[in-house]
């Protein structure tokens, strides 16, 4: 089954009840979430305090995505805002596998990001241990990057891990997401697109017919807002 995620980051943050409230009427599976701190990536994004609020307002399973250094310290915090899907870059721990077996035991879906210079080779040891992997088609950290081609056969590697290990493994992919290279990660064998900039965040679009028609194109359809 296909998924999509808006991500939060591109959404109105003085109206960020209103877009949320639109994509749910429109069906979405997640809401990702950027959480930044300005030394893992040049960038400040979304924050716990945050999480917490959107948590108020949406039973929609919430996706965090930790570019982070030091993500070990986020691991309490994140089980008591209940958030169902974290991810952390594997390139800022050097203990990859302790911190997927403390967000497993603190009932988190767990997941490794890698960078697209990280090659999927880096999780031959952990891929068993994973829920899922967020792959970056850009560089993490700002939005309206354009799609870097080469993640495609990254996906295509990561399915071939998963079947040589039979493991069952979501893939998901993070940057410049719209109908013409969401359709070429899911043939390759992407389950999550995380939407954004270049899907349904648009300047000017309605959000929740921006988001029903990416799903419609998408192959998902759409929930009944009734």
């Amino acid at each position: 089954m296909i998924r999509v995620a808006p991500s939060l980051m591109c959404a109105n943050a003085l109206y960020l009840r209103k877009d949320i409230e639109d994509l749910d009427r429109a069906g979405v599976d997640l809401f990702h979430v950027d959480i930044m701190d300005g030394h893992f990536t040049r960038n400040l994004a979304m924050n716990l305090d945050m999480v917490r609020q959107i948590k108020t307002i949406t039973r929609t399973p919430i996706d965090v995505h930790l570019m982070v250094d030091n993500p070990e310290s986020y691991v309490v915090l994140l089980q008591e805002l209940q958030v169902e899907y974290v991810s952390f870059h594997i390139e800022a721990t050097n203990q990859p596998l302790r911190l997927i077996q403390r967000l497993k035991a603190a009932g988190l879906k767990a997941g490794i990001a890698l960078n697209p210079s990280t090659e999927v080779e880096a999780l031959s040891v952990l891929a068993e241990e994973l829920d899922y992997v967020l792959l970056m088609t850009v560089e993490p950290g700002f939005t309206g990057q354009k799609f870097i081609g080469g993640a495609l056969e990254k996906i295509s590697a990561l399915k071939r891990l998963a079947g040589e290990r039979n493991v069952s493994l979501l893939i998901e992919v993070d940057g410049g997401i719209n109908l013409e290279t969401g359709q070429r990660c899911i043939e390759r064998g992407a389950s999550i697109l995380v939407a954004g900039t270049s899907s349904i965040f648009k300047p000017g679009a309605d959000l929740y017919s921006a988001c029903v028609e990416f799903r419609r194109q998408i192959g998902l359809g759409v929930t009944d807002p009734s």
